[in-house]
């Protein structure tokens, strides 16, 4: 592979995991991204509060990417969104019982999505792989 393909190598492979993601879940009603949000705003909530600006800095996107999920995501009854008394500006991200019924589910589906995303690849490979991209993505942001 020459270097000037990695971008290309890996957006081929991210998209390969989305839609394997969304198809795992469209049998839940939700995408892989929104899978995504909610196993972190469950495990997050065990411990604090959950505000849109987390989800942004967890996945990496921007705010306005993030308002659109969770305001699909709350229409679909997955969360409310509750102000905060002191700042009405601050929203509380809050799963509903829909949402953890689904989370249950949701830890299966992900460890066989990840099986199937690591056949024959050896565990020094994997954590290889994981510190190469967290060089690339360091890169991008100097």
């Amino acid at each position: 592979m020459k270097r000037e393909e990695i971008g290309k190598s890996v957006q081929k492979l991210s998209r390969k995991i989305k839609r394997t993601l969304d198809e795992t879940f469209l049998n839940y009603g939700i995408t892989g991204v929104q899978a995504s949000i909610l196993k972190f705003i469950h495990k997050k909530s065990q411990s604090q509060k959950v505000y849109a600006r987390d989800i942004e800095t967890e996945f990496d996107m921007r705010r306005a990417t993030i308002a659109g999920t969770l305001q699909l995501m709350e229409q679909n009854k997955l969360i409310v969104r509750k102000s905060e008394e002191n700042d009405c500006r601050l929203k509380e991200i809050i799963l509903t019982d829909k949402a953890k019924e689904i989370i249950q589910k949701l830890d299966i589906a992900i460890k066989e999505v990840e099986k199937k995303l690591t056949i024959n690849i050896s565990k020094e490979e994997i954590s290889s792989f994981l510190n190469t991209i967290e060089k690339l993505s360091k890169n991008l942001e100097n």
